[in-house]
């Protein structure tokens, strides 16, 4: 029975209750009939509604934000965060295999098992929202859906728009596939197989590797490009763009068409560089790098960005599904990582301005409710309003860029630049990130570094300057640290907060230990997916 897409084709909805009421189920903001996208007002609003495919009902914790916890996954996974509680199943998805304390053994996590034995063990429509391989899955596949959905009405005959037709029929177009080819992009990123589902009412069980994934997602955003070109950021243009993208998701800063296909760019770059080791890229590789960050986003460019409302009223977020809320002093529900707060260079200005380090006796203790050693921290964003980036104690302040970034670019350049023995150039991008950042450090360019010194400060600054950006499991896996310390991977120089009693009794504190992650590669995918849509005879695995 293959039906699990098709719903979300076909009506907007996954409302498989006549199956089990465990499924995952999605209620379509717009409940559009095809009648109505043939207006512009229609098609308008539906195009606008995209954004509110993000919500989701979920088994046993309601609607939930979908992209937040794909987000929250990747930034636990990637160690910029950690989060110690069962919601969402994020206890175990970055629930690291085993720290060694110096001069002691390897203590394993409380399960004993590695990350993905853990979550296989949710993998079922009966865990509910512990299942941590649905959310970015779904969420996905509902922005596809509603994509193909505005694609086909772009093809009816019957569509009427108003002014310079050919532009906001191209802009139209251009939201719809730079959406479609974002939500592959995630999808080839993060799962070992996914299906591609181009037409509304169309599905599929023949899902096919995460690799080929990238081809499709990279296929369409060259689409988008295409539709892009041509066009100019007419009024017809500013005026529909402002109308398509939610108030608090920043529609004055109107992208336009250059500016949207830099973006595409830098985005074709990180499906290059998240979905390969670093171990395997080749002088080609580094050379396509290069190529698609020098057309990528500018310093000056506008980019997607991601907000709330202060009330959390009519937004996606609901005071709490944003990454400034959840390590707010407000919400503490993700905690900022100590192996984070390391990268930081001494001196560096953006540490002091963006963290602090409250009085010890307001420390949570290490190993938060004894569930692992690296759930632990001693620092605590600084709320905007108190002059930081990255925290909010109003919810008025603050968005995020949701779709790559100028500094995401700019350092994957310098890290082609630097892989390709051309260290001072990249050198030179890694200090002019610092500078429009803030950082107040002395300049690396210059100073005779060699290429694994040079290698070291780039990595440093992609997780400082990247913070929150999605980038940070991509970088950790294709860096080999969430390997297992037995093929090389792990890190022996990381700082964990440790329990007193670890260390000789007293107070907590931190240590350099050594942490093997184990953290698998790809996702399986959801069994909320396979029950109703089990893979062909000619599929790809679906499962580690």
């Amino acid at each position: 029975m293959k039906k699990l897409l098709y719903f979300i084709s076909i009506a907007g909805v996954l409302t498989i209750a006549s199956c089990k009421k465990e499924s995952l189920q999605i209620a379509n903001p717009n409940q559009p009939t095809f009648q109505s996208l043939t207006t512009e007002a229609g098609l308008t609003n539906f195009s606008l509604g995209l954004v509110n495919r993000q919500l989701g009902n979920v088994t046993n914790a309601g609607t939930v934000n979908l992209l937040a916890v794909a987000m929250i996954n990747h930034s636990t996974m990637g160690d910029e965060w950690f989060m110690p509680y069962g919601n969402f199943g994020v206890r175990w998805t970055n629930q690291v295999y085993s720290v060694t304390p110096p001069g002691g053994a390897a203590i394993l996590n409380p399960f004993g098992v590695t990350q993905l034995v853990s979550m296989q063990g949710f993998n079922s429509r009966q865990a509910g929202d512990r299942n941590g391989f649905l959310y970015e899955w779904f969420w996905a596949y509902n922005y596809i859906a509603q994509c193909n959905q505005i694609l086909a009405a772009l093809d009816n005959p019957e569509l009427t728009l108003e002014g310079d037709v050919a532009t906001k029929k191209a802009l139209f177009k251009a939201w719809a596939l730079w959406w479609k080819g974002y939500a592959y992009s995630r999808l080839g990123s993060i799962y070992l197989a996914a299906a591609i589902v181009n037409e509304p009412g169309k599905t599929t069980g023949d899902f096919v590797k995460n690799t080929d994934v990238i081809v499709e997602a990279n296929k369409v955003l060259d689409a988008c490009a295409a539709a892009l070109t041509g066009i100019s950021a007419n009024g017809d243009y500013i005026a529909l763009f402002k109308s398509i993208t939610p108030s608090y998701n920043v529609p004055n800063d109107v992208i336009t068409p250059d500016m949207w296909k830099r973006i595409i760019s830098t985005i074709k770059a990180r499906n290059l560089m998240a979905n390969k080791k670093v171990s395997a890229m080749t002088a080609a590789d580094w050379q396509q790098v290069i190529t698609l960050t020098t057309a990528g986003i500018q310093q000056t460019d506008k980019v997607f960005r991601q907000g709330y409302t202060p009330d959390g009223s009519n937004d996606v977020v609901g005071v709490f599904w944003h990454p400034f809320w959840l390590t707010s002093s407000s919400q503490e529900f993700c905690f900022v990582s100590e192996r984070l707060i390391q990268e930081y260079k001494t001196g560096d200005a953006r540490l002091a301005r963006d963290f602090y380090m409250p009085p010890a006796a307001q420390w949570y203790p290490a190993n938060i409710r004894s569930r692992g050693l690296q759930f632990g921290t001693r620092y605590a964003p600084v709320d905007i309003e108190s002059g930081g980036s990255f925290a909010t104690a109003t919810g008025a302040s603050g968005n995020i860029q949701m779709a790559g970034s100028w500094e995401e670019n700019a350092l994957s350049r310098a890290e082609a630049l630097i892989y390709t023995s051309q260290i001072e150039q990249g050198l030179q991008i890694v200090d002019q990130v610092r500078t429009a950042q803030g950082a107040a450090l002395p300049a690396v360019a210059g100073t005779g570094l060699t290429q694994a010194q040079a290698i070291a400060e780039l990595r440093r600054e992609r997780r400082v300057a990247l913070y929150v950006r999605g980038t940070a499991f991509y970088d950790a896996r294709r860096w080999g640290r969430t390997a297992p310390l037995s093929a090389g991977g792990g890190r022996t120089d990381a700082v964990v907060f440790l329990p007193g009693s670890l260390i000789g009794g007293g107070a907590d504190a931190v240590r350099v230990c050594t942490m093997d992650y184990r953290y698998v590669d790809y996702f399986d995918v959801p069994v909320n997916e396979l029950d109703f849509n089990p893979p062909s005879s000619v599929s790809a695995p679906v499962k580690n």
